[in-house]
């Protein structure tokens, strides 16, 4: 044991600790993020934080809507495909990490195969039109919703388990 923190400070803290989270992403869906150029499979949907954490696939040669991060930074880590940000000079390969500071305002464009990146978020997706108009908005309720209505849709067990 450790003398420092003590038996009693270690057992009170063990009554507030989540439970670990295993999922097999093989048993998830693919969900329709807009008009089935994009899709997500959710991993996580944080109702306290207003965080989400998913897999988004986008089909090759895309340019999605200009947006707008609010509320917190974004993680990413691409596993498949080439991206870039038109706004930008990087390009996203497979085994690239991404990181985008919240307010940051891009266009996404996906070259010739297929994309596949892993997004960790918090906040706001706000979507812009070509006058800068903002015309849509997306959040963790609104992916939350997205995937519990394709999970009915599709009769396909909704996995309370990802909201924690």
């Amino acid at each position: 044991m450790n003398p420092i923190i003590g038996d009693a400070v270690i057992a009170f803290a063990d009554q507030f600790q989540l439970p670990e989270r295993v999922v097999n992403i093989d048993e998830l869906p693919w969900v329709a993020f807009d008009d089935g150029t994009c899709h997500f499979k959710p991993l996580r949907f944080d109702l306290n934080t207003g965080g989400w954490i998913y897999l988004f696939k986008i089909k090759s040669n895309q340019t999605l809507s200009r947006h707008r991060h609010t509320g917190g930074t974004v993680i990413g880590y691409n596993i498949q495909g080439t991206w870039r940000y038109q706004e930008q000079s990087w390009v996203a390969r497979p085994g690239t990490f991404i990181y985008e500071p919240a307010g940051d305002i891009h266009t996404l464009i996906t070259e010739d195969e297929e994309v596949i990146t892993l997004f960790i978020l918090s906040g706001a997706l706000q979507y812009f039109d070509e006058n800068n108009q903002l015309v849509g908005q997306d959040d963790v309720y609104t992916v939350l919703k997205k995937y519990r209505d394709h999970c009915t849709a599709h009769n396909i067990a909704f996995k309370e388990e990802l909201i924690y």
